[in-house]
């Protein structure tokens, strides 16, 4: 019998905001919640959020997740994207609580990430070696993710790494990456290599709105289905998170 969880909480950007093309209910989260039985979501994503943001975020509010009860997304967007302050601008930030009976929200004030903007760089910026070389970007992201899950599996945690961008490079082998690469390629509690949430879809479906956007897009209800089935709840099978 699959585990009972009181809450689902989601972290991540576009691609886990609600109704970015695609109903809560139909989005690859709202369907792992169905499949669970979960019957509340916390939803903490916005466009253009940073792999910086997302960890700030889980690092910040884990006081308010029940890390014995509760199930965590955490989505990981494309790497080349950065936090910074935002000049005074007190820029506020909200998440989305769903209630999965009915499907109606709320919104609630995030307090932590007050102050703070994300910007996407994509390699612009020839002075910065972290966006000069994808081999540096992978290595400084597998290094992050070391430390998320060594925290998240010392306290036993209940949760799942999915990346939400372009695949991490399985051959990328060099000096830095020699102990993170194979830890991360191993780690039972990550989607990072292979059938991410773009790739997975490559070549079966095109995102909802791939006339903007291209391979880069958002995926509508056939895109999130695909992967919920192909990738995501099967490494949740996997990991023991699910039956």
């Amino acid at each position: 019998m699959s585990k009972q969880y009181s809450k689902l909480w989601v972290f991540g950007d576009s691609y886990t905001t609600p109704d970015m093309c695609v109903s809560p209910g139909n989005s690859f989260w709202g369907l792992t919640a169905s499949y669970a039985g979960i019957t509340t979501i916390n939803n903490c994503s916005r466009p253009t959020n940073s792999p910086d943001t997302v960890y700030h975020l889980l690092i910040t509010m884990s006081n308010q997740i029940d890390w014995d009860n509760d199930l965590v997304i955490i989505g990981i967007p494309p790497l080349e994207r950065i936090t910074v302050f935002d000049d005074h601008k007190n820029t506020q930030y909200y998440g989305n609580q769903f209630d999965t009976l009915t499907w109606k929200t709320t919104t609630f004030d995030i307090p932590a990430h007050r102050g703070l903007i994300c910007l996407g760089n994509f390699g612009n910026d020839r002075l910065k070696v972290l966006h000069n070389n994808r081999s540096w970007v992978e290595t400084e992201a597998m290094r992050d993710i070391f430390l998320i899950t060594k925290w998240l599996d010392s306290i036993n945690a209940n949760y799942i790494i999915a990346n939400l961008g372009k695949d991490l490079d399985p051959n990328n082998t060099w000096a830095p990456s020699d102990f993170l690469l194979p830890y991360c390629k191993n780690h039972p509690r990550c989607i990072l290599f292979e059938k991410g949430y773009h790739g997975v879809n490559i070549g079966v479906n095109d995102p909802a709105d791939f006339d903007i956007w291209g391979i880069a897009g958002h995926h509508g209800p056939a895109g999130n289905l695909y992967f919920f089935e192909q990738s995501f709840l099967p490494k949740l099978k996997l990991s023991g998170l699910l039956c």
